[in-house]
């Protein structure tokens, strides 16, 4: 039987995430609950319904066709999400496409298909494949299958991950993997979970054990840190991340993402409320982001500090 993953966003001819031309798949699920997470689409596992509501004309089709999840109040159309059983039926009543689902299930071989459209531009730009998500180890025979094809015909290979999975199935992924980006949002178990929702003493092992591991075969692995103002931004944080970092093997670079709110009108579409809508934004020139970059690379001075990524050579 052919191996499918849900997917909830494919991005031709990106930039980032990874050297040169890329194309980012978005794998659906995610057992995180980041009180910042940017893409609320990848964290329920299965399709849902998205419904923008700015686009809404209060035309009541919506109702007609599904009254038990859309009613009409004031010419807006409110939407249960509790009750929605994502039949699609709204969708194409829509006149203006304020609707949809978001998720769809794709064979390895579809994904495959996908991706090798652009394999001239990936040549030529050092570019290739980068799985995201949501969290790609939830879906982690399809994302290492795909990923085994892009290498036999010879596309880069990069994953971003939160590495809250069984080492095995983290292992599995990254055996075909160029690249490795991997997220550390805090040091300290407690505070990891108030935020996040799950303790880090997987992650933290899963980091040491997969720079361990590339070391030895040449992957790429970049540690990324999004910067939460008030959170995970102090000095004691900091210093406790550059140990960290300064005991892992290969010396990994480590990316600072500053906090930014692009997702926050994503969470009413699908019927959850933004829990950071006071938290101030960052930019990647603030003095906090400074402050961070140069106090982790005076205690870890043999791991590189960058802000937002920069750029990233093709092997």
């Amino acid at each position: 039987m052919a191996k499918t993953a849900v997917i909830f966003d494919i991005e031709r001819f990106r930039n980032e995430d990874g050297p040169g031309i890329r194309t980012i798949i978005f794998f659906k699920g995610c057992p995180l609950r980041c009180d910042w997470c940017s893409n609320p689409f990848g964290l329920a596992p299965a399709p849902q319904l998205v419904v923008n509501q700015e686009r809404c004309v209060g035309c009541g089709n919506c109702v007609t066709v599904c009254p038990d999840v859309n009613r009409l109040v004031n010419q807006t159309v409110c939407a249960d999400f509790s009750k929605c059983r994502t039949c699609g039926k709204c969708v194409p009543v829509c006149p203006v496409d304020a609707r949809k689902i978001t998720g769809k299930e794709y064979t390895v071989h579809d994904l495959f298909q996908e991706v090798a459209k652009d394999a001239a531009f990936y040549r030529r730009s050092g570019g290739g494949v980068t799985l995201s998500g949501g969290e790609v180890l939830l879906q982690y025979e399809a994302a290492a299958d795909l990923l085994k094809r892009c290498r036999k015909n010879y596309i880069s290979t990069c994953i971003e991950t939160s590495a809250f999975a069984p080492w095995e199935q983290l292992e599995q992924v990254a055996r075909y993997c160029d690249y490795v980006f991997v997220d550390l949002k805090h040091t300290d178990d407690m505070k990891h979970k108030e935020r996040v929702g799950v303790s880090n003493i997987l992650i933290l092992s899963n980091i040491q054990r997969l720079c361990s591991y590339a070391a030895e075969r040449e992957t790429v692995v970049i540690v990324r840190k999004p910067i939460i103002p008030g959170y995970n931004d102090d000095d004691a944080e900091t210093i406790r991340t550059a140990e960290f970092l300064s005991h892992l093997a290969g010396s990994p670079e480590i990316n600072l993402l500053p906090y930014h709110n692009f997702g926050e009108s994503k969470y009413e579409m699908i019927g959850l409320t933004y829990p950071m809508s006071s938290t101030p934004v960052l930019e990647e020139t603030s003095p906090e982001m400074k402050r961070v970059q140069a106090l982790l690379q005076a205690y870890a001075p043999a791991n590189r500090v960058s802000i937002g990524g920069g750029e990233i050579a093709a092997k």
